[in-house]
């Protein structure tokens, strides 16, 4: 008696599994990594020196008329600048504030902070410099250092 024993099925490939993967060889992955990202930095460095080549081809190509009007927007500009400085130190002059504590852009701004701080101060005009009897001349001389440290010192004897 014999038996036959069937032969077995081919093996057919299964959903999901591959087949076994080639072997990798990391070494040489990460020298052929290295040597493009060597390239790639030779490159970016070659890039920005065109980069800087093309702004200075832009600029000589500039028209005569963009200079001009470049020169002129920075004279305005610098103008404006010296004007409102020019205020500024007006007010504090004619108000006697130091011009660093002004706030504002305008005159009319610019002196009302001026009244604000004299009003903080506790003043209404300008504080000038206060001498008492300014111009009078002393009523009565002492005649000698005891009468001169009496009046001094203000001491009755």
């Amino acid at each position: 008696m014999s038996t036959s024993v069937p032969a077995a099925p081919a093996a057919e490939p299964v959903e999901g599994v591959e087949p076994e993967a080639k072997e990798i060889d990391w070494k040489a992955e990460a020298r052929k990594h290295e040597q493009r990202a060597k390239d790639n930095a030779a490159k970016a460095k070659a890039n920005e020196g065109a980069a800087q080549r093309l702004a200075e081809i832009e600029d000589a190509n500039k028209s005569e008329i963009e200079k001009v009007a470049a020169r002129a927007e920075a004279a305005e500009k610098r103008a404006a600048e010296l004007e409102a400085k020019s205020i500024r130190s007006d007010v504090a002059l004619a108000k006697g504030v130091p011009a660093a504590l002004l706030t504002g852009s305008t005159q009319e701004e610019l002196e009302a902070s001026a009244d604000a701080l004299i009003e903080f101060r506790g003043e209404q005009q300008a504080p000038g410099l206060h001498v008492p009897n300014e111009g009078k001349s002393p009523t009565k001389q002492p005649n000698s250092e005891k009468e001169f440290a009496k009046a001094l010192f203000g001491s009755s004897d």
